[in-house]
């Protein structure tokens, strides 16, 4: 069995070659210059060479510690990055969430002031996007609601949100007030697409057994926000969530409409995800809670 030298003394170089001083490095490691100066001369005479060319104020690798210190120092950030993510929980009153833009402004926006009152001692960050986040690769975030589906993993938790009511939407003077549309006349209805709806119109119609609309303008976003924002606009029916679209909805500047032989689509489109090392953090706890108790809120 090989012998390997010990692991405070690698330690001891990766921070002493990084910061190129024995004093920087003892600091870091809140260790004495000596106690570090030893553990360096330690792994010299384990070697079998040096690893340093001593200057009088500076330390510099000779080609040996560049060899050593090329390996050591990726591996050594690695072993920081997976103890952050598996470390229970740090104390601290941030929470980091993401989830997609629309979400982010047609829903969970206008709702914060409720949780900010309800749980004033935490700082919530919150990002957005339209790519897709994995937890694995994001450290810094400690939630995702992620939207369409959600990856799928042994140490990520996932709750779905529960069933959102999909229908087509438009402007109250779309067809002259009437919200009942015969197959024949939606040939002359210009059907808005979200890119990133999971529930496209294609899918709509098919789920009914109907066959798409042969018509020849079909707008496209790459949000469901834009695509409202469009149909608010009177350029033509948005098939989106009514999660999203409820200001339009109790403003009046959208209304349901209906489309013979079809009716609306129910289906998960949110899941709150976040690391099971994570599951008793006070604010993982708090936003869980709050979140499922708004989305029941809507079903009610």
């Amino acid at each position: 069995m090989s012998s390997r030298p010990s692991l405070v003394a690698l330690r001891a170089f990766e921070a002493a070659a990084r910061h190129g001083n024995f004093s920087v490095a003892a600091a870091e490691l809140h260790q004495t210059p000596s106690a570090v100066s030893h553990q360096i001369k330690s792994l010299e005479k384990y070697f079998g060479f040096q690893l340093f060319i001593r200057h009088s104020r500076y330390l510099e690798l000779n080609n040996q510690g560049r060899r050593l210190f090329d390996v050591i120092k990726p591996a050594f950030d690695s072993i920081d990055q997976i103890c952050a993510q598996l470390r229970p929980f740090a104390e601290s009153d941030k929470l980091a969430v993401h989830c997609s833009p629309s979400f982010a402004s047609n829903w969970l926006g206008p709702r914060l002031p409720e949780f900010f009152a309800k749980y004033p001692q935490f700082t919530l960050q919150l990002s957005s996007s339209a790519t897709p986040i994995d937890l694995h690769k994001h450290p810094e975030l400690d939630m995702v609601i992620a939207y369409g589906s959600a990856l799928k993993s042994s140490d990520i938790c996932v709750q779905g949100l529960g069933e959102e009511e999909c229908c087509p939407l438009g402007a109250p003077t779309l067809l002259g007030g009437k919200t009942h549309i015969q197959l024949h006349e939606l040939d002359a209805i210009p059907l808005i697409e979200s890119q990133l709806n999971p529930l496209s119109w294609h899918d709509f119609f098919r789920l009914h057994g109907k066959p798409l609309p042969e018509i020849t303008h079909r707008p496209s976003f790459d949000r469901g926000a834009l695509a409202l924002a469009a149909a608010v606009d009177g350029l033509g029916l948005a098939l989106e969530s009514v999660r999203f679209s409820q200001q339009e909805l109790a403003k009046g500047s959208l209304v349901k409409f209906s489309i013979e032989g079809c009716a609306s689509v129910m289906r998960e489109m949110h899941f709150l995800c976040y690391r099971h090392t994570q599951k008793n953090s006070p604010r993982i706890v708090a936003f869980h809670e709050w979140l499922i108790e708004e989305c029941k809120a809507d079903g009610d």
